[in-house]
């Protein structure tokens, strides 16, 4: 009997898989069914700084996948699970580990390359990892790897939505999945009830300008004072919307053949980095995401941190820093930070 030549579509999940995603799907070129909630969201303004979403340039590419590369028939889309926020912590778990956009754009290079093998010739390709003017979520979705939640994010039934996502844009047809249907949240809240600065707004958007994820990490200013007593202690990042949700609660994760290692501790030590130079900075966290925050902005979220705790010695440490401090923005959050304190002992 001559054995059947296994599908393209399987060869290329199979190598996925091989290489570490835990998801892989494919999906169709086309507008991402998340494009018009996209678009409503723009419209209403809740972007906060991020000017760069609502440019025409990129909101046609977000519309048309096909601009990123021409003649574009097919995207493959992948999901890199990363340990979860077991434990409290002053840190996203997502920035715990190596910065992640450096590992998934290499795998998805390599999936590339074995693409090129299978076919016996290169294919026109883009690779994208978050950066790029894609709807990723949205895409995923189409590929058939999960559904949106009301956190925003990409929620699978085993891995939950501790997931970096990838595409991989082909110039090959290749069959796609189909995607999911229903809702796994259904008339559940939790996440909308949690989050500290009400940032979600429970039709799966949210308001940027108060998420907490965006205010430590993307706003550059300082972080208006009616939101830095709701925090939560926050230095990067925030996994609140994640940690209280059942589906990631439930959530087993078999053994993968590739995991990624934790090189940040779940709690930063705040003395230790208020006191970093830019050098000692740039030295700790160079290989994470960390450093999509600026210096200044990196030490502001960490005075506003400490103010969430009655610390006698936090206060100390401030009242000497403050001395010294020349950012207008940082000396800004410590004169809230050292009254905050006070405020908090004297009670």
């Amino acid at each position: 009997m001559i054995q059947e030549k296994p599908r393209i579509e399987a060869s290329i999940k199979a190598e996925a898989k091989r290489l570490g995603f835990a998801l892989c799907g494919i999906s169709k070129p086309k507008s991402p069914e998340g494009f018009s909630r996209f678009s409503a969201w723009l419209d209403k303004g809740m972007y906060g700084e991020m000017r760069y979403l609502a440019r025409p340039d990129t909101l046609a590419k977000r519309e048309n996948p096909e601009l990123l590369l021409e003649h574009c028939k097919s995207v493959i889309c992948v999901a890199l699970p990363y340990p979860s926020s077991e434990l409290p912590g002053n840190i996203a778990a997502f920035a715990r580990v190596p910065d992640y956009h450096e590992i998934v754009r290499e795998k998805l290079a390599q999936l590339a390359d074995f693409i090129e093998s299978v076919l016996g010739r290169e294919p026109g390709k883009y690779i994208a990892v978050d950066s790029s003017p894609v709807l990723e979520k949205s895409l995923a979705v189409q590929a058939g790897l999960g559904l949106l939640g009301k956190n925003t994010l990409l929620m699978n039934e085993l891995y939950g939505s501790w997931l970096f996502l990838g595409e991989l844009f082909l110039d090959i047809k290749l069959e796609p999945d189909l995607p999911l249907k229903g809702d796994f949240c259904g008339d559940c809240s939790i996440c909308v009830d949690a989050c500290p600065t009400g940032a979600l707004l429970g039709d799966k958007t949210m308001d940027a300008s108060k998420c907490i994820s965006y205010l430590t990490i993307e706003h550059r200013g300082e972080i208006p004072e009616a939101v830095r007593g709701r925090m939560s202690g926050q230095v990067i990042g925030c996994d609140i919307c994640q940690k209280i949700c059942p589906m990631n609660q439930g959530a087993k994760l078999p053994a993968l053949d590739f995991e990624l290692p934790q090189v940040l501790p779940a709690n930063l030590d705040l003395p230790t980095c208020l006191a970093l130079d830019e050098e000692s900075y740039q030295e700790l966290f160079g290989k994470t995401t960390v450093m999509r925050l600026k210096y200044h902005s990196f030490r502001r979220n960490v005075v506003l941190a400490m103010a969430h705790s009655a610390n006698q010695e936090f206060l100390q440490i401030l009242q000497t820093a403050i001395a010294e401090e020349e950012d207008p923005i940082c000396k800004d959050a410590m004169h809230w930070a050292i009254e905050t304190i006070r405020h908090r002992l004297s009670k």
